[in-house]
């Protein structure tokens, strides 16, 4: 099972981004298969953030569409949504030590935590999640 990073939401929604369309494809093939996937609302909340942002974006997207996108997601027959367990914040913990994270690559170590508490695959387009030890995980570029 797959648990995706909001790099792969963001470049598959915003057709200003850098590769769109193949992250387009990707999601699309994901879903319109039977295969389950993950999804957790942390990162779907960081992309209504970022999607919705007008320091990031010349034309940011409406509050409306953003979220809207993400029922797309979080309602999709086959998607399961992801919480935090018991093992969870130890998991984080040991990836932060190990990594020395810092700010923006504290959340990183967060999602890591998750993906591998969980047992998923965790999909991204950041090379950076290579410093997970532990991690199950698919760098997806073009």
């Amino acid at each position: 099972m797959t648990l995706c990073d909001v790099n792969i939401y963001l470049r598959a929604y915003r057709t200003d981004l850098p590769d769109h369309p193949f992250y387009y494809d990707w999601l699309n093939d994901l879903l319109h298969t039977p295969t389950t996937f993950a999804y957790s609302d942390i990162v779907l909340s960081a992309f209504v953030r970022i999607v919705t942002h007008a320091r990031i974006f010349k034309t940011p997207t409406p509050l409306d569409e953003a979220l809207a996108f993400t029922n797309v997601i979080r309602t999709h027959p086959a998607a399961i949504g992801l919480m935090p367990g018991a093992k969870h914040w130890n998991i984080f913990e040991r990836l932060c030590k190990e990594t020395r994270a810092r700010g923006n690559t504290v959340p990183d170590a967060y999602l890591a935590a998750l993906a591998i508490e969980s047992g998923v695959t965790w999909v991204t387009a950041d090379s950076g999640f290579r410093n997970y030890r532990g991690l199950n995980w698919t760098l997806l570029e073009p």
